[in-house]
């Protein structure tokens, strides 16, 4: 606990709030009101509404899920909820902003007294002037949020919201100005290394030097922060604009920060960031491309939103900082640092849609889905990614989000793979089509994944994959497949598709969606010797809402000590009769290292594919194809001679 001469000595450096100090914090608040995300405007009578329920008693987990927590003697350690994310949602403050919202908008003190009782119960505990420990309950990441940064409200912004209040009056203002200069001068003492921590912590750090500069130490840590920066930004962000998580949601708030410092140069030009402006732009073609992906710890809507939000938050940034950019992303775009590529029919919602994952590694926040992807069409998802089922590892539902199982990817028995690289070996565009190449080599583990392999890897299958896509747009998608494995380990191709109802032919390994609008045709149409087709209820998370959706599975052996190639066919169609697609192929895929595909399409034209395992060798059988190309797709009225 603080002593009371600790107190003492720090309002000496700190003195109660004067008239001047007051003036100050307004005049920086009304300059920073205009800067991105830092304005609390009126309050909608919904915001009211809920900061009603906030100011008797009642915090909101996520902004959706009510917790009752009381006004006084709060658990701060969050013990109301067990889940890691709950006492860090509570310790951030995010509850502050809708009753600075609704105090502005209707100058109703009650929703002051209810922000007082908040902070001052929080003051109740250490406030760090004195600690060499964190709180319980609370971290770093958490202590930056909560003093407010260029991306997050908290004290910083909301404070000053309340001035005009006799509920926070000089004394209790001082009171919070004491914990913050003591909040930050824990801050510079414990940094994080890497990851979002830093950056939101350094971040943190500038905007309180900026908001509150008669604070002792604000120039000093202003200094720190900003060299800190520099240095984060410059590093922390791949050379194709993607953040060294490769994870959309996080890559946003990075990418947000990096932007509010090209503007933030313009109001205080000693905080200069030196953000690479073409980079920035790279960063916000990512984001815009990632929104419907939901990969690694991120997650998409079910349905397209009405608005592409990313899209029009690239436009609205590139115009205000004056950013050398195109209007639109391209429609085909490949991120090779992070191992990510995208490819769509056009820049709206309803248009067909591919997201590739064979990430590189990007640390704890990523997923075991290498070589998965997903597939949008008609205006909803089809071939999905579970997203973030949940941040809590010890509910089941964690794990298994991680897995390499929920992912439309390969697996052997079921295990995971490592958290290593996958490499991307080769992308080709046309305006009616899309290939993708890449390839898995790190094996696969029967250890349980979290937050990392925290009771180790454990026993370990070896196994190559590689997967080639091939997109003939707005009518189906191939996919190859070529596994090595030992003899004896059981293949598992597996399928997550989104929630929908279905219809399947385990003969024929055809699995079919039967809904209103656009559904999903997928068929397995090389089937290995041996295969077996299940249908099993997987998961899919939209903001850890846990929703069921089919997930389709072809267990199969390797076929021997060459690659076990395969090949699923999917087709997105409307109505409920699925469109019938004439197969004619090579007997057996995974013999020889040239193969053959004959697609008969619903209009009668034979689309005629050949290429070779790893698309290493050229396609130079004789016939049909005598060329140096290692893939070849071919349109036509008439099928060629297949092997026996």
């Amino acid at each position: 606990m603080t002593t009371r001469r600790t107190f003492l000595t720090l309002l000496a450096v700190t003195p109660a709030l004067s008239q001047d100090r007051r003036a100050i914090i307004l005049d920086r608040a009304k300059l920073l009101a205009g800067f991105p995300g830092q304005s609390i405007g009126a309050a909608t009578p919904q915001v009211i509404d809920k900061a009603r329920k906030i100011a008797a008693g009642t915090v909101f987990f996520y902004d959706r899920t009510p917790v009752q927590v009381g006004l006084k003697d709060i658990d701060w350690t969050g013990g109301h909820i067990h889940h890691q994310e709950w006492p860090a949602q509570l310790n951030r403050f995010f509850h502050l902003r809708p009753l600075a919202a609704a105090y502005r908008s209707t100058h109703d003190e009650h929703f002051a007294q209810a922000a007082r009782s908040y902070i001052e119960d929080w003051l109740r505990g250490d406030n760090y002037s004195t600690a060499t420990a964190l709180r319980p309950g609370d971290n770093t990441l958490t202590m930056s949020i909560r003093l407010g940064s260029s991306h997050n409200q908290g004290w910083g912004a909301t404070v000053p919201v309340f001035l005009p209040s006799p509920s926070f009056d000089d004394a209790f203002v001082a009171r919070i100005l004491e914990s913050m200069s003591a909040q930050a001068g824990f801050l510079t003492q414990h940094l994080t290394t890497t990851g979002n921590w830093r950056i939101s912590q350094l971040d943190a750090l500038v905007f309180t030097s900026l908001r509150f500069p008669f604070l002792a130490n604000a120039s000093k840590w202003l200094d720190t922060a900003i060299t800190g920066l520099r240095n984060a930004i410059a590093t922390q962000f791949l050379p194709d604009g993607v953040h060294i998580e490769r994870t959309p949601s996080y890559a946003e708030w990075m990418t947000v920060v990096a932007a509010n410092y090209v503007e933030l140069v313009r109001l205080f030009p000693n905080a200069d960031a030196h953000v690479d402006r073409p980079r920035l732009v790279r960063s916000l073609d990512y984001l815009a491309q990632a929104e419907l992906f939901g990969v690694n710890d991120s997650d998409a809507p079910q349905y397209d939103p009405k608005e592409l939000s990313s899209l029009r938050h690239r436009t609205e940034t590139i115009a205000r900082l004056k950013l050398d950019a195109p209007a639109e992303p391209p429609l085909d775009q490949v991120f090779p640092s992070a191992g990510q590529v995208f490819t769509r029919t056009a820049w709206k919602p309803g248009a067909d849609y591919i997201a590739f994952d064979a990430s590189t590694w990007g640390g704890s926040h990523g997923h075991l889905s290498r070589l998965s992807f997903v597939f949008r069409s008609g205006g909803r998802s089809l071939v999905a990614d579970p997203g973030i089922l949940t941040y809590e590892m010890s509910d089941p539902h964690g794990p298994y989000g991680k897995s390499t199982a929920a992912h439309s990817t390969l697996n052997l028995a079921g295990r995971n793979q490592s958290a290593a690289d996958a490499q991307l070996l080769h992308t080709r565009f046309t305006p009616e089509h899309a290939l993708i190449h890449a390839h898995y080599q790190g094996g696969y583990w029967e250890g349980p994944y979290g937050w990392g392999f925290s009771k180790g890897r454990g026993a370990g299958l070896w196994g190559d994959h590689e997967r080639v896509l091939f997109w003939v747009k707005g009518q189906y998608v191939l996919v190859l497949d070529a596994m090595t494995a030992d003899r004896g380990v059981e293949i598992r191709n597996c399928w997550q598709l989104a929630p929908m109802k279905w219809s399947h032919d385990p003969k024929a390994f055809a699995w079919w969606s039967t809904e209103e609008g656009t559904n999903l045709s997928l068929q397995l149409i090389a089937p290995p010797r041996g295969v077996v087709m299940e249908c099993t209820e997987g998961m899919v998370g939209y903001s850890e809402n846990v929703v069921p959706a089919p997930r389709v599975q072809f267990r199969y052996q390797p076929q021997g000590s060459a690659p076990t190639v395969s090949a699923v066919l999917l087709a997105p169609f409307a109505g409920n009769v699925p469109p019938k697609f004439t197969i004619r192929g090579d007997t057996d895929l995974s013999r020889g290292t040239i193969h053959h595909l004959e697609v008969g399409l619903p209009d009668g034209s034979v689309d005629n594919i050949a290429w070779t395992t790893g698309l290493t060798l050229p396609v130079d059988d004789g016939h049909p194809f005598t060329t140096d190309a290692t893939f070849i797709w071919q349109r036509g009225g008439k099928s060629f001679e297949l092997r026996t």
